[in-house]
């Protein structure tokens, strides 16, 4: 939040919100503020260097974790029975009093949790009961002691439209909601007993196949939200082209606002461009976490063409990988003989630096709805090369002109691509300030032109509103 120049006041979620913490100034709870009974041993975690255990003289009866990195702080409080088996875990608020509590079951399943405010007062709960098979068939949530009042709740959802009705309410209702996780909030924010204007964002693709823009099922993310498209005042569309696609199978019955997913910002557009003898020739790199979706072993095999042709050429992955696709991609790497040309780097805090050292940046990803990493290389003077899909990479490479857009999953025209720029050092140097150029275009100032054709929405939202008032009373 500090480094987005947030404060406490212009954030808030749920558990805040009922725990009275909106605003709280930090403490630390170190390992003496746990007062330990002196009768019992705390040592160095077996398990973890920077972790304790605390044990008798029989066993091990919690282990305790230190929050990273100064590991001066608790973090979390494991308890277990005499078997060894977890049965309680005990979770810190960063700002120093413990905020949750959870007890497992003999399986190590979690059936019932509480959270407390700093006063260590329940302020929530949760209890979760199985059938004979284990699975978890009921949820009860209750909110207690809200305005002098318990609540229960049979189910998240009805407990977060609950929620979403009592911060409306705080401030006169008609507050705008932006629903950028449909398939978690639709059904709480369509249901909600309070005037507001409710926006739905379409932050990935809303079709299965976004090239049927008729015909095509819904993904099932969207399917509840667009199954209800009345009850909204209001579509977020990333790129032109997924607005016009809404547009041509719903129509604009509700607005469709096209509304970029970022920004670039004005320290980013007026710093000096990479002079481009000090990017590294023939550097390729892509930006996405290793995911099947992403496609990066399609790169790997154009790779291996554009490494014939042009001996020079390297490729880097930047991206932390989603379960086991790390280690699949490496055996690919390691079977075609790349592992001097090839390498893979976990997620980075410094991702400018990396665009300023590459010549080319590549995206194979089999859909996009808008794509953060193509608008972060672009700011940066990066040409990409990308599959033709929607909608991103169709929304931000301006083809021929600072990158190119391939036929989707072609991988001979997508090495091909790549070859042109690293066999032509005018044209790369000719696209990258193109790519400067180009990112003008999500400047936060051209960004919030756009916004502000909501803003406008919104206001007539409100002034209806206040007719149907005036005509009431």
């Amino acid at each position: 939040m500090a480094h987005a120049g947030l404060n406490d006041r212009d954030m808030v979620n749920l558990f805040d919100f009922f725990g009275g913490t909106e605003t709280l100034t930090k403490r630390l709870f170190t390992l003496a503020d746990l007062h330990v009974k002196p009768n019992l041993q705390v040592l160095v975690n077996d398990q973890d260097e920077h972790g304790y255990m605390v044990r008798n003289a029989e066993r091990i009866l919690q282990r305790i974790k230190m929050r990273a990195p100064e590991y001066k702080e608790i973090e979390t409080v494991w308890t277990f029975d005499r078997l060894g088996k977890l049965v309680k875990s005990e979770y810190w608020d960063t700002r120093g009093f413990k905020a949750l509590e959870q007890w497992h079951d003999a399986t190590g399943a979690v059936t019932a949790e509480q959270a407390f405010n700093p006063a260590g007062k329940v302020y929530y709960q949760t209890f979760h009961t199985k059938d004979p098979q284990g699975k978890v068939v009921n949820s009860l949530y209750r909110i207690l002691n809200w305005n002098g009042t318990d609540y229960s709740f049979n189910g998240e959802q009805s407990m977060m439209r609950f929620f979403l009705d009592e911060l409306n309410k705080r401030t006169g209702e008609n507050n705008v909601f932006v629903v950028d996780r449909t398939f978690e909030l639709a059904w709480s924010v369509l249901n909600m007993k309070t005037r507001a204007f409710k926006m739905m964002h379409l932050h990935s693709n809303h079709l299965n196949d976004p090239e049927q823009v008729m015909t095509a099922t819904l993904n099932y993310n969207y399917e509840y939200a667009i199954k209800n498209l009345d009850q909204w005042q209001g579509i977020a569309a990333p790129t032109p082209q997924q607005r016009a696609d809404v547009i041509e199978r719903w129509g604009s019955k509700v607005p469709v606002f096209e509304l970029p997913v970022g920004i670039v910002s004005d320290d980013v557009l007026n710093a000096p461009h990479v002079p481009w003898q000090r990017r590294t020739p023939g550097k390729i790199i892509m930006v996405a976490r290793l995911s099947p979706e992403k496609q990066q072993d399609k790169v790997i095999a154009a790779f291996e063409q554009v490494h014939k042709a042009v001996p020079a050429a390297r490729l880097e992955f930047w991206g932390y990988a989603n379960g086991k696709e790390g280690d699949r991609l490496n055996k690919i790497v390691a079977d075609k003989q790349l592992g001097d040309l090839v390498t893979f780097h976990d997620y980075t805090l410094d991702v400018g630096k990396v665009y300023d050292d590459a010549q080319i940046n590549v995206l194979a990803s089999r859909a996009e709805g808008f794509s953060l990493a193509l608008l972060e290389a672009q700011s940066h003077g990066v040409p990409t090369v990308s599959y033709d899909a929607k909608y991103g990479p169709q929304g931000i490479i301006a083809d021929g002109r600072d990158g190119y857009l391939v036929k989707l999953d072609d991988v001979d025209a997508f090495a091909a691509a790549i070859t042109k720029l690293l066999k032509d050092d005018q044209l790369m140097q000719q696209f990258s300030e193109h790519a400067y150029d180009d990112a003008q275009r999500f400047s936060e100032d051209a960004v919030w032109e756009k916004w502000c054709v909501v803003q406008n929405a919104v206001a007539d939202f409100v002034t209806t509103d206040k007719h149907i008032q005036e005509a009431a009373q």
